[in-house]
């Protein structure tokens, strides 16, 4: 615009040299129309490389974030492996606990089973030996009680097994 108001201005001001103050207007006009142009491009370059710039500045900050959140995610992972390994050792601590509290009491039963067994075994003894040197049993009395002797003896000694057994589990 200013460019047409002084080609006007000059226009009205010197009829005389009005041909070669075209040729000068056309020449400057075309000069400031150039600089002009390489001034807009030197612009749009350079907001180009500013978006360009802001564009990678983004790219990398993203970048940055979602490398940050696979690394709180593989953090979470492992904090979640290491807290389900110790609830997991827990648990077995606890179980193992059951167990030996279990097994205490198998072997407490099974030694008041033999105490029990053999306190049997010492009443029929003590019977059979008194009623024979009283003379109160027959001959087919005292085979019974024998043989109830032998079989609680029997007892007793799978008792006695079993209490091996579950003291080896200890």
């Amino acid at each position: 615009m200013k460019k047409i108001v002084m080609a006007a201005m000059l226009v009205a001001f010197s009829a005389t040299n009005l041909v070669a103050q075209e040729e000068k207007t056309e020449k400057v006009e075309k000069t400031e129309t150039t600089e002009t142009t390489e001034t807009a491009e030197e612009t749009l370059k350079a907001e180009e490389a500013a978006k360009l710039a802001a564009a990678a500045k983004a790219e990398e900050a993203a970048k940055l974030a979602e490398k940050a959140a696979k690394q709180a995610e593989k953090e979470q992972k492992a904090a979640d492996k290491k807290a389900k390994k110790e609830a997991k050792e827990i648990k077995n601590k606890e179980k193992e606990a059951k167990k030996a509290a279990k097994l205490k009491n198998s072997i407490a039963k099974q030694n008041k089973n033999i105490s029990k067994v053999e306190r049997k075994i010492a009443k029929l003894e003590n019977k059979l030996s008194q009623d024979t040197a009283a003379g109160k049993l027959s001959p087919v009395a005292i085979e019974k009680l024998k043989s109830s002797i032998a079989k609680t003896k029997l007892k007793l000694v799978k008792e006695n097994i079993k209490l091996t057994k579950l003291e080896r589990k200890q």
